[in-house]
């Protein structure tokens, strides 16, 4: 591991005021030590985020490899501490830097062939359903053997980040790449900014034959009681594939600040993966699944600010809130979100439920060719099949869930073939805000025009709260939006 002292750019009166999300104040700035004021964004409601601004010359590192990246954190623990990061950091590596792969992390007798064909609907779904759906407790050696391998590469590329942390990029080509950040309860005050986060695969997601699941009469021989091959609950849609890591998660963490990042899933997106069963669980979104989330916030955080960064080539970014029944959540995931680029993403940029999210100066470009049409279930199936769209089909940016107050402000959505219903989807929400925003080249209604798109699922726009924490930088108008975030965000933009 190599120790740097460094110089600080910002002098410490400086550093409430001149070094935020909006600028650096020059090219001789020490963006290490930057923080994020007072009253910028969420993240800052109670004071800035200061990260490991303060840290002593011992605890500031410069790192190329997991072991030192880890080192690092736990040598300094909760003290402030700066963890800049020089070209690749692999999270998915031993100690001497060789890359793990599946069979380092696999207990016998799991392989994937042999999984996918034991849970397989023509062999799993046979059996009586429970509660009108598959049994979604897979058992069997295969599985027990699947949970024992993905516990290992968990334990190997889940990184659990302490209080008081700033990890910083180096310089244009910095990375994190197959594993994942967490941010975990109790924690608060990290900032994490100028790094590529990319491809958290999973090597063994579980296949939970009852996501999605359907007694849907419009599937030939689709019915609750198995009869033979070609009539059963095996006929039926439904069943998904899911993956267990985020390339980031704040799970209980709070006041955290994440600048002028990039994710996504590096080159090997899900779309390499297609589905393996046949119909009718084929469905685009039945692909095997080694990805989950870009960022997820979720089990009571708070208090976030991202900023500056680009979503790219993925299908679900993040959720704020991970379920309608945690009520528990009320109260916290607030989260402010601008001047991020999202190309090429599906859905969820984010998707909410319980928390008071303020998106502005955001932009959004996707294309929801591809999504299915049709009177009924099988016929929207059958013509998903026919389009194979080589996109992730952009079906809503903003996802307005349970007991969400979503604020949107001057946020522009190029969404090809698409409607304001993509801009801003119902996702069992009452309410949603929107202003100043464009869709399309037009300065719209989004709010009215969805509404009227969606007119059986209509939102109000009455979310109960009115932003005021905007720092230093004025909302951009959404004539300006396109050419600010073009030139801002993401890694190396600082």
């Amino acid at each position: 591991m190599k120790k740097k002292i460094l110089v600080a750019s910002c002098l410490a009166a400086s550093l409430m005021v001149g070094c935020s999300s909006i600028g650096v104040g020059g090219s001789h700035a020490d963006i290490s030590k930057q923080i994020l004021p007072p009253n910028d964004g969420w993240a800052a409601a109670e004071g800035p985020v200061t990260g490991g601004a303060s840290a002593v010359d011992a605890h500031i590192y410069t790192v190329s490899s997991r072991k030192a990246f880890v080192d690092a954190l736990k040598e300094a623990g909760d003290a402030p501490k700066i963890i800049k990061i020089s070209g690749t950091v692999n999270l998915s590596s031993d100690d001497q830097g060789r890359e793990l792969t599946e069979k380092d992390y696999a207990v016998a007798p799991y392989n994937f062939e042999d999984y996918k064909n034991a849970y397989a609907p023509s062999v799993w779904n046979i059996k009586p359903l429970i509660k009108k759906r598959p049994n979604r407790k897979l058992t069997g050696p295969l599985e027990e053997a699947r949970k024992a391998s993905q516990q290992n590469q968990k334990n190997q590329i889940v990184i659990k980040v302490p209080s008081n942390t700033s990890i910083i990029g180096l310089g244009d080509d910095a990375k994190i790449v197959k594993g994942m950040l967490l941010i975990g309860k109790g924690i608060e005050n990290v900032i994490i900014r100028n790094i590529s986060f990319e491809d958290a695969f999973d090597y063994f997601p579980d296949w939970d034959p009852g996501d999605s699941f359907k007694l849907d009469a419009s599937y030939p021989g689709c019915q609750a009681e198995y009869v033979n091959a070609n009539t059963g609950p095996q006929k039926c849609r439904g069943g998904r594939w899911n993956s267990e890591y985020d390339l980031i998660s704040i799970s209980g963490g709070k006041r955290i600040w994440i600048d002028r990042s990039t994710f996504s899933d590096g080159d090997r997106p899900d779309s390499l993966f297609p589905p393996v069963y046949p119909f009718p669980q084929n469905e685009i979104t039945q692909k095997v699944q080694h990805h989950d989330g870009l960022i997820d916030i979720t089990n009571q955080a708070d208090l976030v600010t991202i900023s500056n960064s680009y979503f790219h080539d993925h299908d679900k970014a993040f959720l704020i809130g991970n379920s309608d029944k945690k009520t528990a959540d009320t109260g916290y995931l607030r989260v402010t979100l601008h001047s991020n680029y999202f190309k090429n993403v599906g859905q969820r940029m984010p998707r909410v439920r319980y928390g008071k999210i303020h998106s502005y100066n955001n932009y959004f470009v996707g294309n929801a060719e591809g999504d299915s049409i049709g009177d009924t279930a099988y016929e929207r199936h059958v013509n998903s099949l026919k389009n194979k769209p080589k996109h992730n089909i952009l079906r809503q940016a903003l996802g307005a869930g349970k007991n969400s107050a979503i604020y949107s402000e001057a946020n522009v959505f190029e969404i090809e073939n698409g409607t304001p219903a993509n801009a801003i989807g119902h996702m069992k929400g009452k309410v949603a805000f929107d202003k100043g925003s464009m869709f399309n080249g037009k300065m719209i209604d989004i709010i009215a025009e969805a509404n009227k798109v969606n007119s059986k699922k209509t939102l109000s726009k009455d979310v109960g709260w009115t932003p005021t924490l905007y720092g230093p930088m004025p909302v951009l108008p959404a004539s300006e939006v396109i050419e600010y975030v073009k030139k801002n965000a993401g890694a190396g933009k600082l």
